[in-house]
């Protein structure tokens, strides 16, 4: 990353965490190093008007930073700023838009537009925040923001943001899901071929290596952050069944579930279990729950996933999934078609009568396999015979003619 030449930016985060501030200081930033009437022309500062209510016409932070911006309550109403001119826009409160804008950051990528933005990816109630799974699928760049949790005498990164009376405060995970362990949640994704499995095998011989040198007793069953319990789709046995195997050889057990019980009645008797590790969730039956729920009793879970399947649509649970983490690591590969930008797509593809053809849009979603039906490619050469037309495309062709 950065993909050339149009991405997406996501700067998201709890209450208090910065996300303004940030935004205002990379408008700054640009403004300070280019001229005005070429700023004007190429970058669009938008905001949506519920994002600070206080402050009309301006982005603005906790501490007291704003900038001029357009206010915009819908799509439709941003995409009517938008010029052939367009090379940037800064768009704050992105959670707050309709469900029309994840088709129109699609599109504005699509004519190498750069994107930057600003988010809340949960609600107070800890649910995903409007249509931020979707935008959070399509985003290139993650930038998580950490708040300082309020709780008297704590002062812990505050990943979440709870109401109090009549305002919102930021809270750590360990004070927000009220654990004695401090639960922690880390996304690796990317297209095949990325190396997602690799991070999870290094992760978990990491700690074995660790409790090699520092070997621990569990006589009481006391739950041990080194201790781990790695869980793969029962139905993936490309490479082994009880294994977790990279696509270069690599390997670490693990235990192969069909249902998230498993998994629960695994952990109640093993309570000396203190990290817990799923490779591909995607192919997972409901796993957001169970993600939910492992946080709530505390447990560290690192997660290998697809976040788009081979449509480059969300793949299953997994857009939910990356809104309650507080890492994301974004991989790519190499694009085996252009072999010029970097792949954060993923290809599926038939063969006939000895031709690689892409895949239907209407084929199974569910298909496991490697090289033989998979290749990894940039966003540019993706393509998906019978795939719905995105709606904004012509509408954003028409401005660059016009």
């Amino acid at each position: 990353m950065p993909l050339n030449p149009g991405w997406i930016e996501l700067i998201y985060g709890c209450v208090k965490s910065g996300k303004s501030r940030a935004l205002i200081d990379k408008i700054n930033s640009i403004k300070n190093a280019i001229d005005e009437e070429k700023f004007e022309k190429e970058f669009l500062v938008v905001k949506h008007p519920l994002d600070d209510k206080e402050t009309q016409g301006k982005i603005s932070s906790f501490d007291g930073k704003n900038i001029d911006a357009i206010e915009c309550e819908t799509a439709k109403d941003l995409v009517e700023h938008v010029t052939k001119h367009t090379k940037f826009i800064f768009l704050s409160g992105v959670h707050l838009f309709d469900r029309d804008i994840v088709p129109l950051l699609k599109a504005l990528v699509d004519i190498n537009v750069i994107i930057v933005t600003t988010g809340i990816n949960l609600t107070a109630k800890g649910e995903p925040y409007n249509y931020m799974p979707q935008i959070m699928t399509i985003t290139d760049v993650y930038d998580i923001r950490a708040g300082e949790c309020f709780t008297s005498g704590c002062g812990e990164n505050a990943y979440r943001s709870i109401k109090v009376n009549d305002h919102f405060e930021p809270r750590c995970m360990k004070c927000y899901y009220k654990t004695e362990k401090t639960p922690d949640l880390v996304v690796v994704t990317g297209p095949m071929f990325s190396q997602k499995t690799l991070e999870l095998i290094a992760k978990t011989k990491e700690k074995e290596r660790k409790l090699e040198l520092n070997p621990v007793k569990n006589e009481d069953g006391f739950m041990n952050k080194d201790i781990s319990a790695i869980f793969k789709w029962s139905e993936d046995k490309r490479y082994d069944l009880e294994k977790i195997v990279s696509h270069d050889g690599n390997s670490i057990n693990a235990i192969p579930i069909e249902s998230n019980s498993q998994v629960i009645n695994y952990l109640k008797i093993n309570k000396q279990v203190g990290f817990v590790g799923f490779d591909e969730i995607q192919f997972f039956k409901d796993p957001y729950p169970l993600i939910k729920e492992l946080l709530e009793r505390g447990y560290p879970i690192y997660i290998t996933c697809l976040k788009e399947d081979f449509r480059g649509e969300g793949f299953g649970d997994v857009p939910k999934i990356l809104t309650l983490a507080n890492i994301i690591i974004s991989k790519e590969a190499y694009c085996t078609r252009c072999q010029k930008q970097p792949a954060t797509k993923t290809q599926r593809f038939i063969i006939k009568n000895g031709i690689k053809t892409p895949a239907n849009y209407n084929d199974p979603v569910i298909l496991v396999g490697g090289k033989e039906s998979y290749t990894s490619v940039c966003r540019s050469c993706h393509w998906v015979p019978e795939k719905s037309e995105n709606k904004y495309d012509n509408i954003l062709k028409l401005k660059q003619i016009n």
